[in-house]
């Protein structure tokens, strides 16, 4: 279970990104994927590049795909907690 920034896991990440707007956008290096938040026009407005593993992120690796995504870090923690 998330707690604030602590044991967010692929499938956490993602559905929060998914209720944010971000949708799947294509693989990249090894398991990493993209996720993307698309403009009106087509062209990605935000990227976030997403580790694919069964383990807990450390909370630096969190903190990047947190400024990626542009959502504050009070939203994440936020929804982490509800």
């Amino acid at each position: 279970m998330t707690r604030r920034l602590h044991n967010w896991r692929y499938r956490d990440v993602t559905k929060f990104l998914t209720e944010h707007g971000f949708e799947y956008y294509e693989p990249y290096k090894g398991s990493h994927e993209r996720w993307a938040k698309l403009k009106e026009d087509g062209p990605p407005e935000r990227i976030v590049e997403v580790n694919f593993t069964n383990k807990t992120y450390p909370i630096s690796t969190l903190k990047i795909m947190i400024r990626q995504s542009g959502v504050d870090e009070a939203e994440w923690i936020k929804w982490a907690n509800s």
